[in-house]
């Protein structure tokens, strides 16, 4: 991507950010009182994080198999945005919207900003819609359908989840076109 999309993408992003920090607390009023039992049935499937892994992370893994490098990347770009999510998270401290998610052995990442599942999904497109460009679509819906089932049940405030769709893009990014620079050498 060239340097002046990368900016403009980062800006545009940045000013989506600082307007969804300002409807927080109104859109997570919206999904907190009206939800569809059909939209939860499939938004509960997807915002599951194996079913996550296994979308973004698995098949791509065995589609991509024979291209040896090319899941190596995947695995990278996951790793670097669960952990670079991870200490966000640890450093940031932001309270979800709602008390409902509780993780009983790892309370320590029961915080909101950024949403990790936006982060990893969208840390994976780069790659994905590059070498696998005939479910290109696939992959961005399903990006957007997991970070916005975090917002849907009230995980996430919609700036957590706009951050996080932004910071694992970015690092897709990164490793990609670090891939793209080194993959011949």
């Amino acid at each position: 991507m060239k340097r002046t999309n990368k900016i403009l993408l980062l800006s545009i992003g940045m000013l989506v950010f600082f307007i969804s920090y300002a409807l927080d607390q109104q859109i997570s009023l919206i999904f907190k009182s009206d939800q569809s039992k059909f939209l939860s049935l499939i938004l509960g499937i997807i915002t599951n994080f194996g079913v996550v892994l296994v979308v973004f992370l698995l098949i791509p893994l065995i589609l991509l198999y024979k291209k040896k490098r090319l899941p190596y990347l995947l695995l990278i770009a996951f790793l670097a945005s669960f952990l670079l999510a991870f200490i966000a998270k640890l450093i940031v401290l932001r309270q979800r919207p709602a008390n409902i998610l509780v993780y009983p052995l790892i309370n320590i990442i029961n915080y909101s900003f950024p949403s990790m599942h936006a982060a990893v999904a969208f840390s994976l497109l780069p790659a994905l819609v590059k070498f696998l460009p005939k479910q290109k679509y696939f992959w961005i819906v399903f990006a957007f359908l997991a970070a916005f089932s975090r917002i849907y049940f009230g995980f996430h405030f919609l700036s957590d989840v706009v951050f996080g769709a932004l910071f694992g893009y970015f690092i897709g990014l990164f490793v990609l076109e670090y891939y793209e620079k080194n993959a011949n050498k």
